[in-house]
């Protein structure tokens, strides 16, 4: 492994400013938002994490299954999609150095993974012992190394610490080497280096989790108020613009959601230990407020919220609830989480989270975090029962048009752009339905039948389909799932026949969102039945979450 340099149109330099680590990376040329600032693809590490080890590719990290993976046929433990990836993982000389380690781990423990620290910590442990040169600069070198924080996990966080010294030792005992102090006290500080430098690849659409470690985007600095952000496409790292970067500005991303409360990322950020100094934190600003400072809510002009009017002077109460309320609001709808069986007493947590949230309803505040969430909860929960699946829909287009708009300004953020094809994946679920008179019947709510009978679902779901094309793209890669199976679906309905005058309007309107005709089509097409549903929301989350009577025994 070569170790990295600053890709193209950006460069590396030091970041002087109080809590900043030294070093920074730096625009050289203007970057648009939503454009790709660089690829990042020949990681120090890159694993998927211990569960996942079985059913993913230990060299490109695709997700497959037991049927499509081939294991290793000497360790029997790592699997890859073909030879081609096998090979190219031993040339790495990542699987060629711990091959043996995990044929010696099933021997002992019958075992055929290993946490995902310690494998990671182990990686770097066994490629250190046949001198890789980029591992000792990463892991050795102290001037120009990674940083680790070594004092300040030692002396600031006893309990992480413990648990560190535990999985150094594992990492130690699993590669087979000596356990001196000497070799010990590396173990520890390169598990400290990959804490405060990897990247978590979870996505729990995909069920996709584990590290990701690059040397030059470690460097990036962080802000609540980014302007850039990372997005994986197997074993690359893909480093866009969230705004507009100008020439010598700094490229900042955020560590944490920072859509959260101040004190949650505080107590986040703990990890990397440094106090954020941005706006967002200075002026403990909440996301209505950041939102309104942002260029790209123009970008809203091809959204489900295309009024910009709301998101520059947003409807909202604030004298109703204060920023301390808010924090202990938040706190206490992730401690429920922690007292209970969340697997088993699901809808309950999900009840007293949503009574929790009634301060932010009252102040019309949806997109204030935990309000999202609790919202999202019910419509997760809604998608796995026959039963209650279409309230998902009010649900997600209440997300889509008062939430995430807000949270996430930019359009074409992956979570934004995965909100909208929920809408579109519901849509044909209850397209379908609709078609043979069966909605009617298995659907207990009048008021969402009667909205949706008068609707053309297609022309809706076609609608949902262009925004997640034409966004996904900006925000993620060609291979994204997302983006590949919305094609697929646009295809579909494109090929109905009958649909030539809807599907015209449409293209026009995808086009140019400020066309007379098309503009007019979606807005009475597809906005109106949205905000229609949307209105539903609140009353379904009281029928389910609230006290009054589920609205499936009517």
């Amino acid at each position: 492994m070569a170790p990295s340099s600053a890709p193209p149109g950006t460069r590396i330099g030091t970041s002087p400013a109080p809590g900043r680590r030294d070093r920074s990376l730096l625009a050289t040329r203007r970057f648009s938002a939503g454009s790709l600032i660089a690829t990042f693809s020949n990681p120090l590490l890159a694993l998927p994490d211990g569960p996942s080890m079985r059913t993913t590719c230990n060299y490109c990290l695709r997700v497959g299954g037991s049927s499509s993976l081939r294991a290793c046929t000497a360790c029997k433990a790592a699997v890859y999609c073909d030879a081609t990836c096998q090979r190219a993982h031993w040339k790495t000389g990542v699987h060629k150095a711990e091959c043996k380690m995990f044929a010696r781990i099933r021997s002992t423990t019958g075992k055929d993974w290993l946490p995902t620290p310690v494998r990671a910590v182990a990686q770097v442990l066994l490629l250190l012992k046949t001198q890789d040169p980029a591992m000792i600069t990463a892991f050795v070198d102290r001037q120009k190394g990674l940083e680790g924080n070594v004092d300040e996990f030692r002396k600031n966080a006893q309990d992480v610490w413990a648990d560190y010294e535990l999985q150094a030792m594992a990492a130690v005992v699993y590669a087979g080497l000596l356990q001196s102090k000497e070799v010990l006290n590396t173990a520890k500080e390169v598990l400290c280096r990959i804490q405060t430098n990897a990247f978590n690849r979870l996505d729990a659409d995909t069920g996709t989790a584990g590290i990701f470690l690059d040397a030059v985007l470690a460097m990036i600095n962080h802000s609540c108020v980014p302007n850039a952000f990372v997005g994986f496409d197997r074993r690359t790292a893909m480093l866009r613009a969230e705004r507009n970067i100008e020439i010598g500005e700094e490229i900042e991303i955020s560590y944490v959601d920072y859509t959260i409360p101040k004190a949650a990322r505080q107590e986040t950020l703990k990890l990397y230990h440094f106090q954020c100094a941005c706006p967002r934190c200075r002026d403990n600003l909440d996301v209505y407020q950041v939102c309104k400072t942002l260029s790209t809510i123009a970008l809203n002009r091809f959204s489900l919220q295309p009024n910009l009017s709301k998101l520059r002077d947003p409807p909202i109460d604030r004298s109703r609830i204060s920023n301390s309320e808010v924090e202990m609001i938040y706190n206490k709808w992730h401690s429920l989480q922690a007292t209970a069986d969340y697997t088993k007493d699901a809808l309950k947590i999900a009840s007293l989270r949503w009574k929790l949230c009634k301060p932010l309803v009252d102040a019309s505040m949806w997109a204030v975090e935990p309000l999202p969430s609790s919202i999202l909860e019910l419509a997760s929960l809604c998608q796995t029962d026959d039963a209650k699946f279409a309230y998902a829909l009010p649900l997600a287009c209440l997300l889509a048009t008062e939430c995430e708009p807000v949270k996430l300004v930019a359009p074409f953020l992956p979570w934004r752009v995965k909100g909208v094809m929920m809408i579109a994946k519901l849509l044909g679920r209850i397209g379908e339905l609709t078609a043979t008179g069966e909605f009617a019947e298995v659907c207990p709510h009048k008021g969402l039948v009667k909205i949706l009978s008068r609707s053309d679902q297609v022309s809706m779901c076609e609608a949902m389909l262009r925004l997640v094309v034409h966004y996904a793209s900006m925000g993620a890669s060609e291979d994204w799932d997302v983006l590949k199976e919305a094609r697929e679906l646009l295809q579909d309905i494109e090929s109905l026949k009958g649909r030539e005058k809807e599907s015209y309007f449409l293209r026009t309107w995808a086009k140019d969102p400020q066309d007379p005709e098309g503009c007019e089509f979606f807005e009475v097409a597809v906005l109106k039945p949205v905000n229609e549903l949307a209105a539903l929301a609140v009353e379904i989350m009281d029928a389910e979450l609230g006290d009054k009577q589920s609205l499936v025994r009517r």
